[in-house]
């Protein structure tokens, strides 16, 4: 008998597995322009984190670099409050999804340099902190392992200036193995220049460029996750469309 007892978790394993394969969401057909749908339906399955091709709260984490007040008074080719604005967006939206966040800032321990900005370092109380010496972020080992760490291969990275301190941890990460998206409209320099010659640097390296509302987008991706299809939809009315959620839904 005790091959059997030894076979039994081995059969139910099997077993939970066909059921849960064989449990996928039911074929929904749209009639006369209309789709019907079960009770309690959530949509279609999540793909796996590997093989996700897009961004989704299983692969991806948030790395923000350097927003801070000192480097923030240099940023030239995107007004400040919309900056903040997006950023604010951007945050929100990796906490609601659970995405892990790592903030790194500079010179805070060596040189007593303003930290990370209170109104952006709030919204994350949980995020993993990283103060630097390198201009370089991927140059500076305790970043590296955060950003090993959190186990995701995606990242959504962002920082000041974007041809300086985001451009060169950025490219880093691509040749070690990541893929890297900037959310363009969150990151800034001293000139439009710079910061086209910085997202174009990034590009040739192979940095994916977006926009902030991308990420909440796919990160969501259907519409019948009904846990944050309301939040993500406040985050989007919010600082996307600058309405008031509470106001345009009466």
């Amino acid at each position: 008998m005790k091959p059997i007892k030894f076979l039994l978790p081995i059969a139910f394993a099997i077993t939970t597995s066909l059921v849960s394969a064989n449990s996928q969401t039911p074929d929904i057909k749209t009639i006369n322009g209309v789709a019907s749908y079960p009770a309690n339906y959530q949509g279609t399955p999540k793909r796996s984190a590997s093989e996700d091709p897009f961004l989704s709260p299983e692969n991806s984490a948030l790395i923000l670099i350097d927003y801070q007040p000192h480097i923030l008074m240099g940023v030239r080719n995107i007004d400040h409050k919309e900056l903040i604005n997006n950023m604010t967006g951007l945050i929100k939206t990796a906490v609601l999804y659970n995405l892990p966040i790592i903030f790194s800032h500079v010179g805070v321990g060596l040189n007593g340099s303003q930290p990370m900005m209170e109104e952006l370092r709030k919204l994350a109380p949980n995020a993993v902190f990283v103060d630097r010496t390198n201009v370089n972020a991927w140059e500076e080992p305790e970043f590296v392992k955060a950003v090993a760490a959190t186990g995701r291969k995606k990242l959504i990275m962002a920082g000041l200036w974007t041809d300086v301190c985001l451009a060169y941890p950025a490219i880093e990460a691509e040749k070690n193995g990541y893929d890297v998206y900037v959310p363009e409209d969150t990151v800034g320099s001293i000139s439009q220049l710079s910061h086209d010659n910085g997202m174009r640097r990034m590009e040739n390296a192979g940095v994916e460029r977006i926009t902030w509302n991308v990420v909440p987008a796919e990160l969501q991706r259907d519409h019948a996750r009904s846990e944050t299809v309301a939040p993500v939809t406040r985050i989007f009315m919010e600082y996307l469309f600058k309405m008031d959620p509470d106001k345009a839904w009466k």
